[in-house]
């Protein structure tokens, strides 16, 4: 075997070693990604349940954001505050899942149930009185996905009256 022959195969086998290296890069760098998508969708989906759990732990919150959404103008000034901050951190996470969605990162089929939650909710009138006073806080690309839900005149499809407070036993 000459020199010459040596050398090509060096070639050969530090080529293959090369492309083994990059099919390995490419595998670690895929596994990764859909790891960090996996990590990001969780967080915000526990985000999402966090709301929710809100309402189940605390009546007097149920009370106030049933009340809320049915008529934002009779609330007190305490209770525009709390009732702004439950609907700022609705569509705030809405927006978060919104970008996650647009981005690929999250479901299709989880969004849509995400996407139908904040449909609903965007059709109350209280709702509807909230939204252009926090409007311009969220990105122009969620406003133009959410504003025709707060436009609609479809009425919503949750509870129909407000939730009266509990009354104790005399």
């Amino acid at each position: 075997m000459n020199w010459e022959a040596a050398g090509a195969i060096g070639e050969i086998v530090g080529a293959l070693g090369v492309i083994l290296s990059l099919v390995y890069l490419a595998t670690q760098i895929r596994v990764q990604n859909r790891e960090s998508r996996v990590a990001a969708v969780n967080e915000w989906t526990s985000q999402w349940n966090s709301f929710l759990v809100s309402f189940a732990e605390n009546p007097n919150l149920s009370e106030l954001w049933s009340r809320g959404v049915h008529d934002f103008t009779s609330l007190n000034p305490t209770e525009v505050v709390q009732f702004s901050s439950q609907c700022g951190r609705l569509f705030r996470v809405g927006e978060s899942l919104f970008d996650q969605y647009r981005q690929g990162r999250f479901d299709p089929r989880t969004w849509r149930g995400v996407q139908r939650t904040l449909e609903d909710v965007a059709r109350f009138p209280g709702a509807k009185q909230w939204w252009p006073t926090r409007s311009h806080w969220f990105s122009d690309e969620f406003v133009a996905l959410v504003q025709p839900w707060f436009d609609s005149t479809e009425p919503q499809r949750m509870y129909s009256e407000p939730i009266q407070p509990a009354r104790g036993k005399d």
